[in-house]
């Protein structure tokens, strides 16, 4: 029902119909079910915004604008939805006699053109309104873009994706959005949506950030399940990862609201891109953070004309095979911390034996688990535990992600030497990222996209002479071997090429995503750049990057950007006793 005072969305279109073609005219498209007023933003239109007739858009986008905002007035649905409120399955009415006949004579007018059904039904399948976000000012929508599970099918089950758009702070925003994609995989999009009070925040002035939780992550029909993330039960949390039994709970579940093998990042950048056009963008922004790196290659690949440029922070390529990656640059990572540990006097002072002492702690798993106490993170009363090699060992890689984490591992590896694995398990119960990613999606797109292509002979190179070893690979192979898998073919490893301005930036000590694999990428990147920071990790914080990423949005190009700030970043100083939050009280 329409607000009261407020007309109903039928007398809005025809309205809006009655003053089309006029010089300075213009519509007023609302959201879906949502009545009220606009900004009036020239240049581009989406859902709650206000379309010049004299944008530089070409005319039959405005004419697809009225028809879809027509059948948006003309239709009902019929819901059926799950426990998790997204998915569902839809009928649509037929068009009123009134309104048809309405609709149809701006169709005869626009039939110049190149104006399609999908358009008027991508209108139909968004649903926006105005909401508020803590922290966030200005404009924010929220809201879903509905999309089939089987988009080869066009039928079936479908699913309501997750959007958030914050409007540009500005009187002028520019014609693209700005897009991120967040990590995992399986990290949502929509739990970025912090950076707009920070790295982001500069370019919001001008542009509007469009977060898109990817198919079964955050609001999206979310894949969750539990494989050992719990860290209340320590027995499974520390126990082997990736345990078969937990993985196969976990298939079995999601298989009943969802076909895993419809999952995969082809697919997603698929529904990202139906996003964007049915938002009325053009052209885009990508930015990509870790997997998300990957995720925007893909909609390169796929979706060249609407990238006006990429960001991509943590650069993976789509041939990296996760998770083969993981051994050689956890390694990496781990030799550069032994030699800055080195170099750095208070650290090299209070471990001087840093490395020796690794080696001590990581042999005491020859004969298998190691009975350790911990703390009960309910009780908080010491316990003991079992803690296996491959849970330590990831514990351990986990850390070396970022340089915010990286500061402690000296300290937590000398007390593990010490028999005190206390630290260690404080810090792996923080830095676990099992709730917050879907394992679902994380499964269908690694066992589908990486594992199916790794070869006995890169196991044994890629892990040979790490800490890690090869057990992580082989743990994730086993995990893939009857989780549903989606259609990938070899190519989909091939080297994404594209004249479109991209910026990568790579962190020498970034213990998931070294240097090489945007190295590798930009080769086939005329266009690219890649900044190389010796003391950066896979993390994307700092007014150093944010002035970078703010000045390569307004040029549009990587080329002369002066990214003479990088030279200036450093590891913060490292740890030799731990700050009072580190701990569980």
């Amino acid at each position: 029902m329409p607000e009261t005072g407020k007309p109903s969305q039928a007398v809005e279109c025809l309205a809006d119909i009655r003053k089309f073609g006029g010089a300075s005219s213009g519509i007023v498209v609302f959201d879906s079910g949502q009545l009220g007023t606009t900004t009036a933003h020239a240049g581009r239109y989406d859902s709650f915004t206000f379309l010049q007739s004299n944008s530089p858009q070409p005319r039959n986008a405005r004419c697809r604008t009225m028809l879809g905002r027509c059948f948006d007035a003309c239709q009902c649905e019929t819901r059926m939805e799950n426990e998790s409120n997204v998915v569902r399955k839809r009928t649509i009415a037929p068009v009123s006699v009134l309104l048809g006949g309405t609709c149809l004579a701006i169709l005869v007018s626009c039939s110049w053109g190149h104006f399609s059904a999908d358009a008027s039904s991508s209108s139909s399948r968004l649903s926006l309104h105005r909401c508020e976000l803590p922290g966030i000012q200005g404009d924010a929508r929220c809201g879903t873009y509905e999309v089939f599970e089987d988009r080869a099918a066009k039928s079936g089950r479908t699913i309501k994706l997750k959007i958030v758009v914050l409007k540009s702070l500005g009187s002028k925003p520019a014609p693209d959005a700005i897009f991120p994609l967040h990590g995992g995989p399986g990290a949502p999009a929509t739990g970025l949506i912090e950076l707009a009070k920070g790295i982001l925040g500069p370019v919001r002035q001008d542009h509007d950030l469009v977060f898109v939780d990817q198919r079964g992550t955050g609001g999206s029909n979310p894949l969750t399940c539990d494989i050992a993330d719990d860290a209340k039960d320590l027995a499974s949390f520390f126990g082997d990862i990736l345990p078969p039994d937990k993985v196969r709970a976990c298939r079995e579940k999601l298989q009943e609201h969802a076909d895993l093998r419809l999952y995969t990042t082809p697919i997603a950048m698929d529904d990202l891109d139906e996003v964007r056009a049915a938002l009325g963008y053009n052209k885009i922004d990508l930015v990509g953070l870790s997997y998300g790196t990957i995720a925007s290659q893909v909609y390169m690949r796929q979706h060249p004309e609407h990238v006006r440029t990429a960001f991509l922070v943590g650069v993976a390529t789509p041939n990296i095979k996760q998770p083969l990656l993981f051994p050689r640059s956890a390694q990496h990572a781990m030799d550069l911390l032994f030699a800055d540990c080195t170099a750095d006097k208070t650290c090299h002072g209070a471990f001087p034996h840093l490395q020796e002492e690794f080696g001590v702690v990581l042999s005491r798993f020859n004969n298998g688990p190691l009975q350790v106490e911990m703390v009960d993170t309910v009780s908080k009363k010491r316990v003991q535990v079992k803690l296996s090699r491959s849970s330590f060992v990831e514990g351990i890689r986990l850390a070396m992600y970022s340089t915010d984490s990286q500061q402690f591992v000296p300290k937590i590896i000398h007390q593990a030497y010490e028999n005190d694995y206390v630290p260690f398990e404080e810090a792996d119960v923080h830095l676990s990222p099992g709730g917050g990613v879907a394992r679902g999606v994380y499964f269908t797109i690694t066992c589908s996209e990486g594992v199916p292509f790794i070869t006995a002979k890169e196991l044994a190179d890629e892990t040979q002479n790490t800490y890690v070893g090869p057990e992580r690979v082989q743990r994730h192979i086993t995990a893939c071997k009857d989780w549903p898998k989606g259609n990938i073919t070899s190519s989909y490893l091939d080297p994404v090429k594209s004249d479109v301005p991209v910026l990568m930036i790579s962190g020498e000590v970034d213990g998931s995503s070294p240097t090489w694999f945007g190295e590798s990428a930009l080769k086939f990147l005329p266009n690219g750049r890649q900044l190389k920071i010796r003391y950066l990790g896979h993390q994307f914080e700092g007014n150093c990057l944010r002035d970078i990423f703010t000045s390569f949005i307004q040029d549009g190009s990587a080329k002369n950007l002066d990214a003479s700030c990088t030279e200036k970043i450093r590891r913060p100083p490292f740890a030799t006793q731990f700050p009072p939050w580190f701990g569980f009280d």
